[in-house]
């Protein structure tokens, strides 16, 4: 093979690893247990995919007045991108403040796995000092 060509396939690797480790893929649900106003019919589960070249938080679900975020929350801005965590959010309806929680962080972009997770409880009986219901939304990705 000749030079140029190896030198063309290189970069083209190259390009293609590059674009690969500056997104995330992330496997998404949403599972109420014994939250008011959500039943099980209520569970979501989506697949979505963060971008280090454009962080911007865009919902992944609304249901009953929530909204359900995910989004990079920090990234790595050199010559290859990548995200090195990113952030679940839920705003649920006024006037109670979002809510927010960080993945774990790595700083290998190839090995490990991001996982985040954010619970929102009830409780129903004030004098208990244990949760009667929750609202889990959680994304998790796994290399």
């Amino acid at each position: 093979m000749s030079k140029f060509l190896m030198t063309v396939l290189f970069s083209l690797l190259t390009v293609t690893a590059h674009a690969r480790s500056s997104q995330l893929e992330l496997s998404c649900n949403l599972i109420p247990i014994d939250y008011p106003s959500f039943d099980l019919d209520d569970m979501q589960e989506k697949t979505v995919v963060l971008d280090a070249l454009n962080p911007s938080a865009n919902p992944l679900f609304i249901l009953k007045d929530y909204i359900f975020i995910v989004s990079a929350n920090r990234v790595d801005v050199t010559n290859m991108p990548y995200i090195l965590d990113f952030y679940l959010e839920v705003q649920p309806p006024s006037p109670a403040a979002p809510v927010r929680a960080l993945s774990s962080s790595y700083f290998n972009p190839r090995e490990g796995k991001q996982h985040s997770r954010l619970e929102l409880l009830h409780y129903g009986d004030k004098s208990e000092p244990y949760p009667t219901g929750q609202l889990i939304f959680e994304c998790q990705h796994y290399e």
